[in-house]
């Protein structure tokens, strides 16, 4: 699990440092720095397949960030770049990349050959969904065998539809997600179930032609006893294919891995997105690590729900704002509401989801 990271001269941010949880949600209004701290681990495990982070690679499988003018800080003194990560019992990773204005690939000023291969962050115990999810096709494209075993879902979870039907019979490792008054344990059953909360009656249905390369999505309704005919995605709701993707990787994550997700809630119902935050939850608490950058309140509100039951422990829980400091020259910074095991948090920071307040006030 990652337990800190910091930034140095990192696109907004002059320094950050954020202590980790096993569930962290980023929070704050567009253009804050969120996606700066996944941005931030994404460039160090693109570099380390690349090249073993001799140097950081700004283009590449995960992020396409342009050229050292465009990640250097704009009032940096030092022009240098800091990317840091300390992960339990390991040595924090620390690697400080030279700058080049129109270079796409910095030089690591530090010595890449200590690099802890076993990292979280450069293995299979990985996962990361980016905000640009699979739309609803006729056909999608299926994986290599080997790679979809180490669950490559793709930045917009294109194979993440093959792992259902591949390893869907297969029993989920994380006790911790199993909805409760279900005993059927395998991937296929409680991602119908977790996807018919989010959405009332779904049922996913894929069929694969490995012959083609392709797989098929369909999805049947459960009305009282019947089920209706199987529809194609393209005739079905847009936001039920964004969002089946999410469900899958929470659900198929074992304890020790990692996954990082862009806006899980995009195109999803309040109501869906509730459940979706103690979808999160539960796999948090059952050892799966977390980031998720959202604007969701109703995500956060799931979170805050599960809290109350005690299906997490708030102390896992990590809820990061991220704002512009007026008294500070405008530097971009995040401070850490907390929450407690009633649900409730601390403190409200100017801009953190206040809207529905002043829409109020605006209102009475």
């Amino acid at each position: 699990m990652i337990k800190r990271l910091s930034l140095k001269n990192f696109k907004c941010f002059e320094a950050l440092d954020m202590e980790f949880k096993p569930l962290n949600i980023l929070m704050g209004l567009n253009g804050m720095g969120k996606s700066s701290v996944i941005q931030g681990l994404l460039l160090l495990r693109q570099s380390f397949q690349e090249n073993n982070l001799t140097r950081l690679k700004l283009n590449g499988r995960y992020v396409n960030l342009g050229n050292g003018s465009d990640v250097l800080y704009e009032q940096a003194e030092d022009e240098e770049i800091g990317i840091f990560v300390e992960e339990e019992n390991r040595e924090c990773l620390k690697t400080l990349f030279s700058y080049s204005p129109n270079a796409e690939l910095l030089d690591n000023e530090l010595d890449s050959d200590k690099t802890d291969r076993q990292s979280v962050l450069f293995g299979s115990h990985f996962m990361y969904l980016s905000a640009y999810r699979i739309e609803p096709r006729d056909l999608y494209r299926i994986l290599d065998e080997k790679e979809l075993g180490n669950k490559e879902f793709g930045n917009s979870g294109e194979f993440a539809i093959h792992y259902l039907q591949a390893y869907g019979d297969k029993n989920i490792k994380n006790e911790a997600v199993l909805y409760n008054s279900l005993e059927d344990h395998s991937l296929n059953r409680q991602v119908q179930q977790w996807m018919s909360l989010i959405s009332p009656g779904i049922l996913p249905q894929i069929s694969v032609n490995t012959g083609l390369r392709t797989a098929e999505l369909r999805y049947e309704f459960r009305e009282g006893k019947e089920k209706t005919n199987a529809y194609k995605s393209v005739n079905v709701g847009f936001g039920i294919t964004y969002v089946l993707p999410v469900v899958i990787a929470i659900l198929s994550a074992e304890p020790g891995d990692l996954l990082l997700l862009e806006n899980p809630e995009a195109h999803i119902h309040p109501a869906g997105q509730r459940w979706l935050g103690e979808l999160m939850a539960r796999a948090a608490q059952g050892g799966v690590q977390i980031l998720a950058e959202t604007h969701s309140d109703h995500i956060l509100n799931g979170i805050r729900v599960a809290a109350k039951k005690k299906v997490i422990n708030c102390e896992n829980t990590g809820i990061f704002f991220f704002y512009k400091d007026e008294q500070d020259n405008y530097k971009h910074k995040v401070c850490s509401p907390e929450l407690d095991e009633n649900g409730r948090i601390d403190v409200w920071p100017e801009g953190f989801l206040d809207e529905w307040d002043h829409a109020m006030i605006e209102l009475l």
